[in-house]
């Protein structure tokens, strides 16, 4: 089957979606299919995209550059429009990663026209905390809504897939038709295996020397953004810290909102423990995996989520989990796999005080359920064998009336 996997932007500072892309091509490609991807990029970032890449790129599959696309790319105004019309006319299923970008529009649309079936990801964009908290932002996607015809691209649409049944009920659904589907993200089977080296070591110790003394390190590894609740997080740890001196929180961030990072900045600045956190933006991408093995513990504080890519890391790498509900992943208290608790930070607190008390053998117990749950549910082999039955579905029926 010849798949095109859509998406605005392949920069590892995008977070979790250009992770879910790179590993979805590679399970696909190496299930025998013609995988492209195809990706917006800035001038002058091609090479590191590439770079960041290499191991997608060495399993054959195609990646394909066009333009940042703005509105003049709907009305078909771009030199990228035939780049993007001749990638969508070749393949035999699109999958559509996001929803607000004209890129993903216009690719839809030339789907529609060709009648290419396609199936869209939402990654939490329409959660309803994501899209209704800041006022302004909403009016412009309700703007986007009636202009780019959203509406009548979800509703032809033959899959739009949620990462759980958890995100669908806390999503805003802005069409009434509309075939709804479960497919998680994934992580390598061998992910979490091999232990860091001192190299690795070495370079954690030399952006964050106070690791070094941490009996116990926490770990939050996420782009830096509301979202994410890290200020929640540093205000739990400040604290449950004084009753716990052999702790230390770790937030190995991802630029992106200067302002909040400022904000967290300043409350660990200003908190009683501040030589015990560090807020790091040196150690993002996919050349820090080995993070998570430095760590005890994955705090994910978000008050909002798609279906986190940094979350099915840590199961692969049998750390114990704290999430708040909004991550939508309830399983991992019932599989002993980690604690979770409301977005607050009286509520992360008191997790953080159950996870601190456990025993060395309580918790390396709860890693290996979060490993478990992982293997069981969330390797891309498991998770690819899903997008094929979802493609193949689509290849059937390929839209559905609005």
């Amino acid at each position: 089957m010849k798949m095109l996997l859509v998406i605005d932007g392949m920069h590892p500072r995008s977070g979790g979606p250009p992770a879910v892309v790179a590993g979805s091509a590679r399970g696909l490609r190496v299930r025998g299919h013609d995988v492209t991807v195809l990706s917006t990029v800035n001038a002058g970032e091609e090479q590191e995209v590439m770079a960041t890449w290499g191991a997608m790129l060495a399993d054959g599959v195609r990646l394909v550059f066009v333009a940042p696309q703005g509105l003049g790319a709907l009305f078909g105004r771009t030199q990228d429009d035939t780049v993007v019309q001749r990638e969508v006319s070749a393949a035999d299923v699109v999958h559509l990663h996001g929803l607000w970008n004209p890129v993903l529009v216009l690719a839809g649309k030339h789907a529609r026209r060709a009648g290419v079936p396609y199936v869209i990801s939402v990654h939490g964009v329409l959660d309803h905390r994501a899209i209704r908290r800041i006022p302004r932002k909403w009016l412009k996607k309700r703007l986007a809504i009636e202009l780019f015809d959203l509406r009548g691209l979800l509703a032809h649409s033959p899959s739009v897939i949620f990462g759980s049944e958890a995100e669908i009920q806390q999503s805003w659904l802005p069409a009434r038709k509309l075939r709804l589907n479960v497919v998680p993200n994934g992580a390598a089977r061998e992910l979490g295996t091999v232990a860091p080296t001192d190299e690795m070591m070495q370079q954690l110790h030399a952006v964050a020397p106070a690791c070094r003394n941490w009996r116990r390190t926490l770990l939050c590894r996420s782009r830096i953004h509301e979202d994410k609740g890290l200020d929640m997080v540093v205000e739990a740890f400040n604290e449950v810290a004084p009753d716990f001196p052999g702790a230390g929180l770790l937030i190995a961030g991802m630029k992106q909102d200067i302002a909040y990072q400022h904000k967290v900045e300043a409350l660990i600045a200003g908190g009683p423990v501040a030589e015990r956190i560090v807020l790091t933006t040196e150690l993002t991408g996919p050349r820090s995996q080995f993070l998570y093995l430095a760590a005890d513990v994955f705090l994910l504080p978000s008050v909002a989520e798609g279906f986190s890519m940094a979350l099915i890391e840590a199961l692969a790498n049998g750390r114990p989990v704290l999430i708040t509900r909004y991550c939508h992943m309830p399983e991992i208290e019932k599989s002993g796999a980690g604690v979770v608790v409301d977005p607050s930070a009286d509520q992360i607190a008191a997790g953080l005080r159950r996870l601190l008390s456990l025993s060395n053998t309580e918790l390396t117990a709860m890693g290996a359920n979060a490993r478990r749950l992982f293997e069981e549910n969330y390797t891309w082999d498991r998770v690819c064998e899903q997008l094929e039955r979802t493609y193949e579905e689509a290849r059937r029926c390929p839209s559905i009336s609005a």
